[in-house]
């Protein structure tokens, strides 16, 4: 009897410490979970987890953003990059950012280098054909895997204020994001895995 509800209150308070989850939509309302399985599209949204003291949350994330850095806000992200890349930045030329972000790390990759295509040589030459383009490989300073991503081709450079997280990026995503920035500040993004046709596609017609 005494092992019986031993057993009975040992089962109580490990269901107790189940935290609850709350979904949220792309614009941060709360919704059910039927919605956010339903609202849940791959080509629009991603769906991120996270957890608290008390609580789960599933968020939903758009994919594509289009948005206008201030003056300030600019001029600021173009000294960092002169800064980060000793590469002086043109007002007059648009740029494009590769950004990797931390995940996967290191340990959950089984090749021994990456085959995603925005790495082959004519990504480079094609995107510098579309238009007058200053391109940068930007890495998030927690990625641990830049051999995989051919760091002995490309010149990863690492995002060590974590400036482009703050202004674009405040949730980690797999793989990378990529950004398109005209030369009044007008920029689109878009989050997570992606080829080098979607950048071509997207440079030829925002630029």
């Amino acid at each position: 009897m005494r092992l019986t509800f031993v057993f009975i209150l040992f089962t109580c308070l490990t269901f107790g410490q189940e935290k609850p989850i709350i979904f949220y939509n792309e614009s941060r309302e709360k919704i059910s979970k039927q919605d956010f399985i339903k609202t849940k599209d791959y080509s629009k949204n991603l769906d991120l987890y996270f957890e608290n003291d008390t609580t789960q949350i599933g968020l939903l994330v758009t994919r594509k953003k289009f948005g206008q850095l201030d003056k300030t806000t600019f001029e600021n992200l173009k000294s960092y990059l002169t800064e980060l890349t000793d590469k002086t930045i043109d007002s007059t030329q648009n740029i494009v950012i590769n950004y990797l972000t931390a995940f996967p790390k290191k340990a959950d990759n089984t090749k021994s280098r990456s085959t995603w295509n925005i790495l082959d040589k004519d990504y480079l030459k094609k995107l510098h054909n579309i238009a007058d383009i200053n391109q940068f490989w930007i890495n998030s300073p927690e990625s641990d895997n830049l051999k995989y991503y051919h760091q002995n081709k490309i010149n990863w450079i690492a995002d060590k204020e974590n400036l482009f997280k703050k202004l674009f990026f405040p949730y980690e995503v797999r793989y990378g994001n990529y950004i398109l920035i005209k030369p009044d500040g007008k920029f689109y993004y878009y989050l997570g895995e992606h080829s080098k046709y979607q950048i071509w596609e997207n440079a030829e017609k925002y630029f």
